[in-house]
């Protein structure tokens, strides 16, 4: 899925290896200055699951979060819902009571 692209723009035909992208985000986070407070990490899977709960808290769809981040299981993309993160979840609160 993703391929290496040389500082002249030539895509190669070979995959990235997975390590790579670990240390891809890591070089993009150290070039914006971003360091994660205390023990906290990011990581791709974090980014993954940031992206779907800030989405679910914006009132996306699921359908429309399914689709961009390609899951083919609605219990498989709502797992990545960091409910702790959901604040106001209450029904009653929802419907106004």
């Amino acid at each position: 899925m993703f391929r290496k692209i040389d500082r002249w723009g030539s895509v190669e035909t070979t995959a990235l290896h997975p390590y790579a992208l670990p240390k891809l985000l890591a070089r993009r986070l150290a070039l914006a200055g971003i360091k994660p407070a205390g023990r906290e990490r990011l990581s791709l899977h974090g980014l993954r699951a940031g992206f779907i709960t800030e989405a679910y808290k914006a009132g996306a769809r699921d359908e429309a979060i399914m689709e961009h981040s390609r899951h083919h299981d609605i219990r498989t993309m709502r797992g990545y819902v960091r409910r702790a993160k959901l604040v106001g979840e209450s029904p009653a609160a929802l419907v106004g009571l």
